[in-house]
């Protein structure tokens, strides 16, 4: 590790120990942090990432913060994810199912406050920056992506650019289809866009502030194309990557149509060299984290801010034959999810949550009245609960496929077909348990939380391009 490019984490936790915080003084300020497909390895390298990546600020993070080490998306691409979370709708409950799915002319969010809204209207200051809705650094279009402007005092670079220009090499290597590409851009730290996103972030923090603030910062990388500075991308240059492989005939009692639901890129499994472009993206969106939780420290808002950081979903990394998302297997639904409360302890919560519970627990958290239309659940008394093996969680594919997971299993059901794994004994899920006996009781349970009367997709806007 090259020191001066990545904060220990022992240091880390030195500058965050004057934080003190309590409901009771001034509203708490809410650092609300987006990294983009940033898979759920976390602090101890959850569930077998293929390598050790590197990721000092988050660990450092998960020292102090309440880690739920068993986070999950409600759909397993960006735009369903983060119209989700900032609406506190589910899927299900309004057919944005999909990257194509244009949310703004969904007239289901037309009478609900979206998160910022909600905070603004309680007396917060709201600011925004980077990828926060769904976005892509592909061309303008892309760039401005499906943001809306609704709550937002101010949003970097603009209403018009969620996005800045992206850092790119001169002459890009020849890897793989469309974004499928890695390595360094040859260009310095300064010119990434979310290094100029972070400094906008930590101007805002050092502005004085005369109301409580709602600050979203939203990190693109490690989104595809996986090129970074040099000294990322060298710094796995020596490390020995062995990408996940996948048992002979794993795909033997999974229905077919589960099974071969995606097999994106799978030219590409077992090879490491987008492993590398993936991990060197992961590190350097670690390495901007840090810079960013530094400027709080050094703020005037260090000792009353709560800090949220999500992913809208993982990614595959060779695991059944897959290099993407779109998934409802663990690596695609499976996300990051941290909240650091100034003075509160290092806490792992294992049961099952969703990003839809974080618009709930951060009105509890900042002592707001609840919202009603929210789908998800204040996840404070599962905190101070730690572990709920039967609680449930419902991710969407589509109106037609879901995917049910609790504290031990997950199960998918689509029109015609149904799958179960059990984590504790097959953590990778590749035995399907569905026809064993005793399973029945547990697929009856798990039926539960899926959706009655699902909303169906709304139509494509466009191809989805997110790659």
């Amino acid at each position: 590790m090259k020191a001066k490019f990545f904060l220990s984490a022992l240091s880390f936790l030195l500058l965050l120990q004057p934080l003190a915080f309590s409901l009771g003084a001034s509203q708490p300020n809410i650092l609300f942090v987006a990294i983009d497909d940033f898979n759920d390895w976390g602090p101890t390298q959850l569930d077998g990432a293929p390598f050790e990546v590197d990721t000092p600020n988050f660990d450092a993070l998960a020292d102090r913060g309440i880690l739920f080490t068993n986070a999950h998306c409600n759909a397993p691409s960006c735009n369903p994810s983060r119209t989700s979370i900032m609406s506190g709708l589910h899927p299900a409950s309004t057919g944005v199912y999909a990257n194509g799915h244009d949310w703004l002319a969904n007239e289901r969010f037309d009478d609900i406050l979206l998160l910022p809204e909600y905070f603004q209207r309680h007396g917060y200051t709201t600011l925004g920056g980077g990828k926060i809705y769904h976005a892509n650094q592909g061309n303008d279009f892309n760039r401005k992506g499906l943001i809306s402007p609704r709550g937002w005092e101010d949003f970097f670079p603009s209403f018009e650019e969620q996005l800045p220009v992206p850092s790119m090499p001169d002459l890009k290597p020849n890897r793989g289809e469309g974004n499928f590409n890695w390595g360094g851009t040859g260009k310095p730290l300064e010119d990434m866009g979310d290094h100029k996103v972070v400094n906008w972030a930590i101007d805002q923090l050092e502005t004085p502030q005369d109301k409580p603030l709602f600050l979203a910062v939203g990190i693109y990388r490690p989104h595809m194309p996986w090129f970074v500075p040099n000294e990322f991308y060298d710094h796995y240059e020596d490390v020995k990557i062995t990408p996940p492989t996948n048992p002979v005939g794993w795909k033997r009692n999974i229905p077919e149509s589960l099974a071969n639901r995606w097999d994106r890129h799978k030219d590409y499994v077992g090879k490491p060299g987008p492993s590398r472009g993936y991990a060197a993206c992961v590190t350097y969106a670690d390495f901007e984290l840090g810079r960013l939780l530094r400027g709080l420290e050094a703020s005037p808002l260090a000792d009353n801010t709560i800090v949220v950081i999500w992913s809208d979903h993982g990614w595959h990394l060779g695991e059944k034959d897959h290099f993407s998302k779109f998934t409802l297997w663990e690596e695609s639904t499976r996300v990051p999810l941290l909240i650091l409360k100034p003075g509160a302890n290092k806490q792992e919560v294992d049961t099952a949550v969703s990003l839809l519970d974080v618009y709930p627990t951060l009105l509890a958290l900042a002592g707001l009245p609840e919202n009603e239309d929210n789908n998800g659940q204040n996840l404070l008394p599962i905190i101070e609960a730690k572990t709920d093996l039967n609680r449930a969680i419902l991710t969407s594919d589509n109106e037609h496929y879901h995917a049910v997971r609790d504290g031990r299993y997950r199960y998918l059901k689509s029109d015609n077909a149904e799958a179960l794994f059990d984590h504790f004994n097959d953590p990778r899920e590749f035995n399907n348990i569905a026809n064993q006996p005793g399973s029945t009781a547990i697929i009856k349970r798990l039926s539960k939380t899926l959706p009655t009367s699902p909303i169906p997709s709304m139509p494509q806007r466009k191809k989805p391009d997110d790659l």
